[in-house]
């Protein structure tokens, strides 16, 4: 899944992904500039005291759309705030990173390839990702009669296959320590980078939030037998959902649910305090969103951001504090 997503010369990530209407899956920054409208005006509410320079950094920025879109509405609610705040896009595919360098709106923001690159203690504002966790490479497991199994890629002259293995040690510690046991037959997955990741953030956050959205679930959903017995592991390709996850590797996007314990216990073991896990729609309808649709179009665009039977409750927020 690594090299799938992000090998620096075939990944998938690294051949300008499609993503948006028409293209292999679509996000919120996708589907309306309103979602980036709304981050900002809750960003700028929150932050809006700080004195000094206010940062907003954005991890996982792809190709800038997002970044682009929230400093114009920043501009368009308050001049004076927005020459406060300063930018920062953490984007690990070099064709993402080209393009936002290549966007003249975002003219001066500082580009990262890696999160390590945030010095501890180096951001007062937010720390906002979208889709970030959920692009991480897992490890695929297994329950068995004989302990847990390990699902490795295997390669054979007639392509890729799975190939089960008694999984290493700290597979089965990691869940064990979140209280899960898999039933024979039922898979699941562990993602290894996202509570390392998820610390480094917060250690760079001196004051501020760090702003999740995602698709997951806390653990006891995530890994229940009867919801979700053949994990969450998915392709993602010409705007549909499904197929052989070895079919096809850096043509086709991969993602994993996220496991919210995971995320809530690495941010809270490095001092935040967790202000809230809670549903996209509701999020967004607090911070706004429909007070900035203007036309019937916009309105309806917006409904899909939060629609109940969509988007607004498969994706959750995460938002955790330092102050």
């Amino acid at each position: 899944m690594e090299a799938a997503l992000y090998d620096p010369e075939e990944g998938y990530y690294a051949r300008a992904p499609r993503i948006g209407e028409g293209g292999d899956f679509a996000t919120s920054p996708s589907i309306s500039p309103l979602f980036a409208a709304a981050v900002a005006r809750r960003f700028r509410r929150d932050t809006e005291r700080f004195e000094g320079p206010v940062d907003f950094v954005e991890v996982g920025a792809g190709d800038g759309r997002f970044l682009e879109d929230f400093t114009a509405a920043l501009r368009g609610e308050s001049a004076a705030f927005a020459s406060r705040v300063r930018l920062t896009a953490v984007e690990r595919s070099r064709s993402g990173r080209h393009s936002l360098c290549s966007r003249p709106p975002l003219s001066g923001t500082r580009v990262c390839a890696s999160a390590d690159e945030l010095s501890p203690g180096s951001v007062d504002g937010w720390i906002f990702s979208n889709e970030l966790y959920d692009a991480l490479p897992v490890a695929r497991v297994r329950g068995s009669p004989g302990g847990l199994e390990e699902l490795r890629v295997e390669a054979s002259g007639n392509g890729f296959r799975w190939k089960a293995v008694p999984a290493p040690e700290e597979l089965a510690s990691h869940l064990a320590a979140l209280g899960i046991a898999l039933e024979p037959g039922q898979i699941g997955e562990v993602s290894p980078e996202a509570a390392p990741l998820h610390g480094t953030l917060a250690r760079a956050l001196a004051r501020g939030s760090l702003v999740a959205f995602d698709y997951g679930h806390r653990a006891s959903v995530l890994y229940h037998p009867l919801a979700r017995p053949q994990g969450t592991l998915a392709v993602h390709a010409e705007g549909r959902r499904g197929g052989d996850p070895l079919d096809r590797p850096g043509e086709a996007d991969l993602t994993a649910h996220v496991n919210w314990d995971e995320l809530l216990r690495a941010g809270e073991s490095e001092g935040l305090t967790t202000q809230c896990l809670s549903r996209q729609g509701l999020y967004l309808t607090e911070s706004g969103l429909f007070d900035l649709a203007r036309t019937d179009a916009e309105k309806w665009r917006a409904f899909r951001l939060v629609d109940p039977e969509g988007m607004g409750d498969e994706l959750s927020v995460l938002v955790q504090e330092r102050c």
